[in-house]
């Protein structure tokens, strides 16, 4: 056969392949598989929120973060395609959230009796925060491709969401309720990096070792894993050896010569009276209360906020609590709200026998229950549906260093006070301490979070705040949890049950102290490294992407 022959043959061949009938698609197949894929994709989105779930819910649950994190590590190193990535990141989100935040129901339907407007809040909070999530999920689907730095790039990346999320809340609104290191409050050794990196380095550690573990399930590189698995332990290894040392040498420390002062945290149970009009019961209350101090020895008295209905500024009330100072010649920290200035703030009065003799006026206000946001320019929104704020509007303080003195034995004890919603504010905190702060005061009325995980969440919040700046806390809640938290973090008391009054007398011990940590000194720096890493990771990242996907 001649070479022109065969040419015209295989040509032939060619044009009888392309004319043969193509196999008709099973669209009923397609369906099912894509819908059996969603349902796959999320339970294993649901087991991921679950475990984490659980470390914010209940005690001695923190293993569940590792395990959770670990789960939805090796799930987002498997997709292919960014919508799966992002629908199954938003999921876990969403879940996630909707048990962290699932007390919001129950605390907005007592609060207004609003079932659809109860549901709306919590799932749409929790959607919000989702975002969170699939933010993660979206730069992680491009980062991925950087194979030899991966977990160090996702943790980076994880840091660098919470801190942007801290700043949004900080200087706008929102809810940073949820940092992933929370849920290792318990866990003393590993904490102790707080006091160098804030709550980020705790979420940076657990983020670094999951992921690092995640990718020795993949298709990498022997060399990879042998370079994730050992940087992990090394990590590890060197948090525990840092958090080791610091408890020794922060015991040592405590131990020298510690200044003592007998403290009464108060725990009225009042929030119930005064919601539903029996406020003048409070008072006889208080006073029975106050009378069990008698002949016990106490040097300071510190109430929660809204022991009492009005403010503290209110003639009645600043007689009232001016007598109990006078009677028991005890100086008293009161929460609560006070006018000044013709101003209302919510605040903390010290208190002695001559009176109110100093203050603190909360700097950063729950959004919704004590102001509405961008009121100037909603305020016809608001109005027109009848949205108001559920504790009136307040005006913030200006001053977030204020620290106030307690004067005893002629020994000044400078102390910051922090009220409620500011536990979540580490920069707070720090500007105190820096201002000369020995110890810490948190007063809360936690009795809208009812008998749920909330005030359980609210108290682990504080033992971060006090690692990071090596300063012990007081905690006086009108429901419950009251605590002692010392410098490491560890809770020294906690009270009892929820929604029962209670009177917890002890010697406070701590140390006075000039040094401070380094987070205390320098801030966020630690997460302001992070977001630098993630964001030259991305670009490097994107280029690749443009390169592979443009590119010749």
């Amino acid at each position: 056969m001649s070479k022109k022959a065969k040419e015209s043959k295989e040509e032939l061949t060619l044009i009888t392949r392309d004319k043969k009938p193509k196999e008709k698609k099973n669209i009923f197949w397609d369906i099912s598989y894509a819908l059996s894929k969603g349902v796959v994709i999320a339970l294993s989105a649901l087991a991921v929120a679950i475990s984490l779930g659980s470390a914010f819910l209940a005690n001695n649950k923190y293993l569940g973060a590792w395990i959770g994190i670990f789960l939805f590590a090796i799930v987002l190193n498997n997709f292919k395609k960014l919508f799966l990535n992002l629908f199954y990141c938003f999921i876990v989100g969403l879940s996630f959230n909707l048990i962290l935040l699932y007390w919001i129901y129950p605390t907005v339907q007592f609060g207004t009796q609003d079932q659809f407007l109860s549901y709306l809040s919590v799932f749409g909070l929790s959607a919000l925060m989702a975002l969170q999530f699939v933010l993660f999920g979206f730069f992680y689907f491009y980062i991925k491709s950087l194979t030899w730095v991966l977990p160090l790039a996702a943790a980076s990346l994880w840091v660098s969401l919470e801190f942007l999320h801290q700043i949004i809340a900080f200087y706008l609104f929102s809810f940073p309720w949820f940092m992933l290191g929370y849920s290792q409050f318990e866990n003393l050794v590993l904490i102790q990096i707080s006091s160098v990196t804030g709550v980020y380095g705790v979420s940076f550690i657990i983020v670094f070792v999951c992921f690092a573990l995640a990718c020795l399930f993949g298709k990498y590189k022997k060399r990879q894993k042998l370079l994730f698995i050992v940087s992990a332990l090394f990590l590890f290894g060197l948090n525990f050896a840092f958090g080791k040392r610091e408890i020794h040498k922060q015991v040592d420390f405590e131990n020298t010569y510690p200044k003592q002062i007998k403290v009464a945290l108060m725990q009225p149970n009042t929030h119930g009276l005064i919601l539903f009009g029996m406020g003048e019961e409070a008072y006889s209350i208080l006073e029975k209360q106050a009378l069990s101090l008698e002949g016990q020895g106490v040097e300071f008295i510190i109430w929660p906020e809204t022991s009492l209905e009005g403010t503290f500024t209110s003639e009645r009330n600043k007689s009232f609590i001016q007598n109990i100072s006078k009677t028991y010649k005890v100086p008293q920290l009161f929460g609560g709200s006070e006018v000044k200035e013709n101003e209302l703030y919510v605040g903390a009065g010290l208190f002695n026998e001559d009176g109110l003799s100093d203050s603190y006026q909360k700097n950063k206000l729950v959004p919704f229950g004590e102001f509405l946001p961008f009121q100037k320019y909603l305020s016809g929104f608001y109005r027109d549906r009848g949205i108001t704020s559920l504790t009136g509007n307040f005006r913030e303080g200006g001053d977030l260093g204020k620290i106030l003195n307690l004067p005893l034995a002629n020994i000044n004890y400078p102390f910051g006070v922090n009220i409620c919603f500011e536990s979540l504010f580490p920069a707070i905190w720090r500007e105190q301490a820096k201002s000369g702060a020995q110890f810490f005061i948190n007063i809360s009325n936690d009795g809208w979070f009812l008998k749920t995980a909330a005030p359980l969440q609210h108290l682990r919040i504080n033992v971060f705040r006090a690692i990071e700046n090596r300063r012990p806390i007081l905690r006086a809640t009108t429901t419950g949890y009251n605590a002692w938290i010392d410098s490491l973090g560890k809770l020294r008391f906690r009270s009892g049950k929820l929604f029962e009054q209670e009177t917890a007398i002890f010697d406070f011990q701590f140390q006075t102290r000039n040094k401070k940590t380094i987070y205390t000194k320098f801030g966020d720096i630690f997460a302001l490294i992070c977001a630098f890493l993630a964001f030259s990771f991305w670009g490097v990242a994107m280029a690749f992407y443009i390169q592979e996907v443009y590119g010749e």
